[in-house]
């Protein structure tokens, strides 16, 4: 090997031995940041995965209590009533709470029990304090209307005339109704 090329390679040698010590802040700078970016990344995406699942469950299980209402209809003749009045299924909501939200669906085993929203609480979605994320249930035996209210994280509301659509909550709320156009008013 001739001196040269023996000088380029004990400069490359030593080249290394100055760097291999540890990495420069730059490069540890660097690093985390890039960490903090993915893991930003990773936690927004379960929020939303979290988000989405509990608006499919909100939807799912209305239409469980739907179904019960509808069966207690076919074997009553008339849906269960509140009366007219509202009814919530969380404490401390504006609207009245009620355990047996739906009268009477339970106690005629037509569903197991009765489901709350997958978050409750104070919902800071609707327009006005005091709203809980809750479902909403009112008849007067005639006809019903059930509601998610103040609840959808995720999801868009739906649109004008489908499924799920509200003509009186079109930003903050879910229906299921036996007559459109008889509980549009409430």
């Amino acid at each position: 090997m001739n001196t040269l090329n023996r000088k380029k390679l004990l400069a490359s040698i030593s080249f290394l031995r100055k760097n291999s010590g540890g990495f420069t802040l730059i490069e540890l700078l660097v690093v985390i940041a890039i960490i903090s970016v993915l893991s930003g990344v990773v936690l927004q995406s379960l929020t939303g995965a979290r988000k989405k699942t509990n608006d499919a469950a909100r939807k799912t299980q209305l239409l469980e209590v739907n179904k019960a209402i509808t069966r207690y209809f076919t074997e009553n003749g008339s849906y269960p009533s509140t009366g007219g009045a509202w009814l919530s299924s969380e404490q401390g909501d504006i609207i009245p709470y009620n355990a047996d939200w739906v009268p009477n669906i339970v106690t005629a085993k037509l569903i197991p029990s009765l489901p709350k929203d997958p978050r409750g609480g104070a919902s800071p979605d609707c327009t006005t304090g005091g709203w809980y994320r809750a479902y909403l249930y009112r008849s007067d035996g005639l006809h019903y209307k059930l509601l998610s209210h103040c609840s959808l994280e995720q999801d868009s509301y739906p649109a004008v005339n489908t499924q799920f659509y509200d003509p009186n909550r079109p930003t903050w709320a879910l229906q299921l109704t036996d007559n459109y156009t008889a509980t549009t008013v409430w």
